[in-house]
């Protein structure tokens, strides 16, 4: 049974895998005040952990080769979105034994906020499977807190034909981190800001000004 995660011994997941149709490029790798939006995910991540895990599907290799400080990991299908991407991060982390639990963030929401993450940590239990916050009346599955217990049982939902990952989340079961809860740390939900086409990055300005 999964204990309650202590300081340092949560690793990191960073979903890449996805095809940016809409951003026009790799928006993961897209450069935001000076670094990529991937880039600014790393560096918001509570430290110390373990590791840092990079999911990405096989032919995106070449163009992330010089990403430092992470580990590749490869088969997500970006056309079937992150489920299968999580489920092989939580794999891995388990057959390695890097850590219990793990972070599970896009690479594509570069105001993440460490103490909000750090505070849903704090709060899991022995037997949650995962911790995912709320924010405006939505489920944020991809700033969330995982087990890696949780991967056996995602990929059985998929298994079964399942390829929501919220939908999969459900059927599991996990602890709701309240929007309240949020605001704590984050007022104005800018962690969950994800950015999908060049206009959010100067509506991003805009917010920020």
């Amino acid at each position: 049974m999964a204990e309650r995660p202590a300081s340092g011994t949560i690793a990191a997941v960073v979903l890449g895998g996805g095809h940016s149709r809409r951003f026009g490029q790799e928006k993961g790798l897209a450069i935001w005040r000076g670094l990529s939006l991937v880039d600014h995910v790393l560096q918001r991540l509570p430290q110390p952990r373990p590791g840092t895990l990079l999911v990405l599907r096989t032919e995106q290799e070449e163009t992330w080769a010089n990403q430092a400080g992470v580990s590749l990991i490869h088969d997500h299908d970006g056309h079937e979105g992150p489920l299968r991407g999580v489920i092989r991060a939580l794999d891995h982390l388990k057959t390695s034994g890097l850590s219990d639990w793990a972070w599970i963030l896009a690479c594509d929401q570069p105001l993440i906020n460490a103490k909000l993450l750090q505070a849903m940590a704090a709060c899991a239990s022995a037997t949650d499977f995962a911790i995912v916050p709320e924010w405006e009346g939505r489920l944020q599955p991809l700033s969330g807190l995982y087990h890696v217990g949780a991967g056996d049982r995602l990929r059985a939902c998929h298994e079964q034909g399942e390829t929501a990952l919220v939908r999969a989340l459900e059927t599991i079961g996990f602890q709701k981190f309240s929007e309240d809860d949020c605001r704590k740390h984050d007022s104005q939900g800018l962690g969950f800001k994800n950015i999908n086409r060049p206009a959010d990055l100067i509506e991003l300005e805009r917010i920020l000004k």
